[in-house]
């Protein structure tokens, strides 16, 4: 089976299918990652072969260009319902309608080369949508996360794109208690963390003797809301009884200058070498970063700055597994930050309610127990009898 991965100009899109393409290829199935020449190192890295498609998308540098840093966060997305949350989503939605009007042409070149019998992208990346009903190769949808977009997004992608292909099988490693109320239906597999490779460094072999709050504002937003929302983090454990450590890429440290020296720095260190050892994480509400924290049972404190990231932080809150602060005054107020901080580590519920969600993504089947549905999906269709998908919520 030949299988062509088509992921968003993101890099934290991209890591989220590294684990599926290493389960294809250990099964013996050929993976092709096709994207654009900046998000692309990542899949090599991680010893999967690439194909560049287009110009370098640089999305950061962009989005720095069109957004003010006091617009963060932009709390209008958490709620899709609202003309303004609507309005927001649509926006969002048109961005990636002419990011797909923009590279068809490039990317059918590319597929049409390739040959695949399956096309793996996700919800974003609607020019995948447009190779696949092109070709009339099955596509499959694998969720980063969360996945609010069945709603103004879906309904702006679908008035602006024809022909758009319809998911054969959409493959969901967020728990039910995390998932967004109205995602359509997945079948479901346990989550594999995957946040680049490193070395696990000494002071990570073991517990800490305080309590260990790790700070991760992701590879990204930072870029776009500048570096207040980890200087008021660490303001806020600033006389704390814990340990820092502040997990950043190289140029977020740079962005952040001068840190306290009772903080420890780590750069691109992978989270899942030492975020078993933390008792909460500080994070943007990224899947990728939340889902590794769920993965390793952490309390997290949630401060969203965008898009989907506010969803993730309201389920995270109504699982019980940690906080979320998503209004202006909130993540600028460093006493209630302290308070949340202190909370998170002082009462065991949090601890509970972030074990049971451990457990909960714990119990579904391996991602490699996903390879059968996608050889399925090239052979008769009487081989899909019975395969009935597990409802997200």
């Amino acid at each position: 089976m030949r299988v062509l991965m088509m992921p968003p100009p993101a890099a934290s899109h991209v890591t989220a299918m590294v684990p599926l393409a290493w389960a294809l290829r250990a099964c013996g199935h050929e993976v092709l990652v096709a994207g654009q020449p900046d998000v692309l190192p990542v899949a090599r890295s991680a010893g999967l072969s690439t194909v560049d498609v287009g110009e370098p998308a640089d999305l950061t540098r962009a989005g720095q260009e069109a957004m003010p840093e006091d617009m963060f966060p932009a709390s209008a997305f958490g709620d899709r319902h609202t003309d303004m949350g609507r309005y927001l989503w649509n926006m969002t939605a048109g961005a990636w309608v002419q990011h797909a009007e923009q590279h068809e042409t490039a990317y059918l070149r590319v597929a049409r080369a390739w040959r695949p019998d399956v096309v793996v992208s996700d919800s974003v990346t609607l020019v995948s949508r447009m190779v696949s009903a092109e070709l009339d190769v099955p596509l499959v949808f694998l969720r980063w996360g969360v996945d609010p977009t069945a709603g103004p997004f879906e309904e702006t992608a679908r008035e602006h794109l024809s022909p758009l292909a319809d998911p054969a099988l959409i493959i969901d490693p967020c728990p039910p208690s995390l998932q967004v109320e109205d995602a359509a239906p997945g079948h479901r597999f346990r989550y594999v963390p995957y946040n680049g490779a490193g070395s696990l460094p000494e002071w990570a072999t073991g517990q800490a003797s305080r309590p260990r709050v790790c700070i991760c504002p992701g590879t990204s937003i930072m870029a776009l809301t500048g570096p207040g929302p980890v200087r008021r983090v660490l303001q806020a454990l600033d006389g704390m009884d814990v340990e820092v450590v502040a997990a950043l890429t190289t140029e977020n440290r740079r962005m952040l200058g001068r840190v306290p020296t009772h903080v420890r720095v780590v750069e691109s260190l992978p989270l899942n070498l030492f975020l078993g050892t933390c008792d909460v994480i500080v994070h943007h509400g990224g899947s990728g970063t939340g889902l590794t924290a769920t993965a390793h049972g952490v309390p997290q404190l949630v401060l969203p700055q965008w898009t989907d990231q506010f969803d993730y932080g309201r389920r995270v809150g109504e699982a019980g597994a940690g906080i979320s602060i998503a209004d202006h005054c909130g993540q600028r107020d460093v006493d209630r930050l302290r308070r949340a901080l202190t909370t998170l580590i002082a009462k065991p519920d949090y601890a509970f309610a972030a074990a049971r969600l451990r457990a909960e993504m714990s119990a579904f089947e391996p991602l490699t127990e996903a390879v059968p549905l996608l050889e399925a999906l090239v052979r008769p269709v009487s081989v899909l009898a019975g395969l009935v998908p597990v409802e997200s919520n």
